[in-house]
């Protein structure tokens, strides 16, 4: 079961090759197939810089039910697991995914703010 669907669905809509998306996100192209077919993980540095390229929020990346996914119908259950059989209410999933876009947006937040103290800290100790 692929983890990132839309991925694949905004590369396919912008007409980029996958050795593309994959330079830009410094990893090789075998490396980012794994992405799309939801074998490897994707990290938070990773997401932004997606959400960057095409253009869109870390909840249209991320979620389900993106305009053009023509395999996972809003409203069925979704397969989750390592194939044990058990299902998800796709309402459920979208929540689930949902808080955890807010948790990768506030790491993110405060990643930058540790990096503004740091760097304000470095500039004080050159002055």
């Amino acid at each position: 079961m692929n983890k990132y669907p839309n991925i694949k669905v905004f590369r396919v809509q912008n007409n980029y090759k996958q050795e593309f998306v994959a330079d830009i996100l410094g990893v090789s192209q075998p490396e980012y197939s794994k992405i799309e077919n939801g074998t490897r993980r994707i990290d938070a540095f990773m997401i932004t810089e997606l959400c960057k390229l095409y253009d869109v929020k870390m909840e249209d990346l991320l979620k389900r039910d993106y305009p053009g996914m023509t395999h996972a119908m809003a409203g069925e259950p979704v397969m989750v697991g390592g194939g044990y059989g058990q299902t998800v209410n796709h309402e459920l999933l979208s929540k689930l995914i949902d808080n955890y876009t807010v948790l990768i947006e506030n790491y993110m937040k405060q990643q930058q703010t540790t990096e503004r103290i740091i760097n304000r800290l470095f500039e004080q100790q050159r002055a």
